[in-house]
């Protein structure tokens, strides 16, 4: 299977604060990693220099192939409508086909004509998923895309990503602090603290997944004590 993003050595600091501290990683085509690790763990910023969006790190990484990014907020501007704001920066083919054409995969096929303030918080995001298909990406780079939704709208979304990934078959980067949601969606799951990778291991549970999947309480159990929360949080109530 073909590489399409690779990173070695990467290293960041701001002032006397080192926030990664020399992280190696590789992502398949197709292939989903989810990023989990507590906040200032190096997630966001390990994604944002993948995308081209800081400069200043050390190390070498590269993409094979053309990325999109979706973020926790929509960032749709609000003096487009929905469809420009789909459209914003396409090149080449027939836009408004391609337009349309994310629009119905997200689920918006009549929505072109409304304006960002109209929409839910739900399909807000949805629009900005139809944003970054229309560009066609070999690598979707979302951090935390789904953070800010309600708990049914976020479960929707998730879904909806599944559909998505299995239809283009994209390869992804998903920046979360859900450990639900990394082992619903990832192929692989690596683990960042403070600064480097602590733990990267793929995902033994078939597609498509739920909480009640056999070995998902397990994997989850696991994973929530690679991220150091108490036994006690793990016991429940």
């Amino acid at each position: 299977m073909s590489t399409v993003a690779t990173a070695t050595g990467v290293r960041r600091s701001f002032g006397a604060a080192v926030v990664l501290d020399g992280v190696d990683l590789t992502i398949a085509g197709g292939e989903v990693v989810a990023l989990l690790g507590a906040s200032g763990s190096g997630k966001s910023t390990l994604l944002r220099i993948l995308a081209g969006l800081d400069t200043e790190a050390g190390g070498t990484w590269a993409i094979a192939g053309s990325t999109a990014v979706v973020f926790q907020e929509h960032r749709l501007l609000p003096w487009k409508r929905v469809g420009a704001n789909v459209a914003l920066g396409l090149r080449g083919g027939d836009p408004a086909a391609r337009v349309a054409e994310a629009l119905d995969e997200v689920g918006l096929a009549d929505r072109a004509r409304a304006w960002p303030a109209e929409l839910s918080g739900g399909q807000a995001q949805r629009v900005a998923f139809a944003r970054a298909l229309v560009r066609r990406p070999e690598l979707l780079l979302l951090d935390e895309p789904f953070g800010a939704l309600d708990a049914l709208t976020r479960l929707r979304m998730q879904a909806l990503f599944g559909r998505l990934r299995t239809h283009h078959g994209f390869a992804a980067l998903l920046v979360t602090h859900d450990v639900d949601e990394a082992l619903l969606l990832a192929d692989r799951i690596i683990v960042l603290d403070d600064g480097r990778i602590t733990e990267d291991r793929p995902v033994p549970l078939p597609h498509p997944r739920a909480a009640d999947t056999p070995g998902f309480g397990a994997e989850r159990r696991t994973l929530l004590g690679l991220l150091k929360v108490p036994v006690s949080e793990l016991a429940g109530p």
